[in-house]
């Protein structure tokens, strides 16, 4: 079964059953269904988004998403548990089971949204990328060091490291994963099979920081990966990482070299050598593809 297809039963029935109507040479295509309040319901597929009802004319439901059928989503989603999902929602996503992370906008009222006005729920699939042989020759022939995988959003950063850990985990290097939105390897009991053949350590949701130093502490790792850098104390834990002799793998949301240096909070991880090299996406048109390699040192 195309994860498309695990996604939508977790949706209200009616829903669920309208879009489960789609053929599976189109499911496997989605990457997003896209739900705004009162307006048409959409898929991203290959990077362009499209109407649902282009494949699915005969189910007036997708026509127009009324509010309360958002809100119902909303609620399902959560499995009717909002305050579970807290910390997440201020950050304007929440992540549920199988990695599948479904992107939030409403009304915001400091503690939490007062009102949902689109949801945009992203197919999580064991999606990985070819590795250039330059990145395997820089991981096996450097001793220290990490690798910085930059790009903006639907570059194919999650997918690049996956296929990194894919590819350590082969190796008989010590690898621990930090998967604070659970995306990056889905390990929960009921996600991703392939993520379970993997020989790696996986923190499932827990804060970057925190485990970057539950990794240091007992499971005496050669590399550690994690997912979009972005707080001091992201910066900080992986500070102490490095200290340690440990290398990271990371990505970072950035669309080019100049901008990169000019992102004051990581400059001490560019002078410390934590970041020799960065490898920069090309974009939606081919995720998970190095456009540039940039020397940080």
């Amino acid at each position: 079964m195309d994860e498309y297809y695990r996604l939508i039963q977790a949706l209200p029935p009616a829903l669920a059953e309208a879009l489960n109507g789609l053929p599976s040479c189109h499911a496997s295509r989605v990457q997003e269904i896209r739900l705004r309040a009162e307006q048409p319901a959409q898929f991203t597929m290959n990077g362009k988004l499209v109407p649902c009802q282009k494949y699915l004319p005969r189910n007036s439901l997708l026509s127009h998403i009324r509010t309360s059928l958002l809100q119902d989503c909303f609620l399902q989603l959560c499995r009717r548990s909002v305050y579970a999902y807290e910390s997440e929602l201020r950050q304007g996503f929440f992540t549920v089971a199988g990695g599948n992370r479904i992107g939030v906008a409403g009304s915001w009222n400091g503690n939490g949204f007062s009102a949902i006005t689109s949801l945009n729920l992203r197919v999580a699939r064991w999606v990985t990328c070819q590795l250039p042989q330059p990145v395997i020759t820089y991981l096996s022939e450097n001793a220290c060091g990490g690798l910085l995988i930059a790009g903006p959003p639907g570059s194919g950063k999650t997918t690049f490291l996956r296929t990194l850990v894919q590819y350590l985990g082969q190796t008989d290097a010590v690898v621990c994963v930090v998967d604070e939105r659970g995306e990056l390897m889905a390990g929960e009991a009921d996600s991703l099979p392939q993520a379970r053949q993997i020989a790696c350590d996986v923190y499932t949701r827990c804060p970057k920081a925190e485990g970057i130093c539950m990794a240091l502490r007992c499971m005496n790792p050669a590399f550690i990966v994690c997912d979009e850098l972005g707080t001091e104390e992201d910066i900080v834990a992986v500070e102490r990482g490095i200290a340690s002799g440990v290398r990271f793998l990371a990505s970072v949301h950035c669309d080019h070299p100049e901008n990169l240096r000019q992102k004051i909070r990581f400059s001490r991880l560019w002078t410390s050598g934590a970041f020799p090299r960065a490898a920069f996406l090309s974009g939606r048109e081919k995720p998970g593809t190095i456009e540039q390699w940039v020397d940080l040192l």
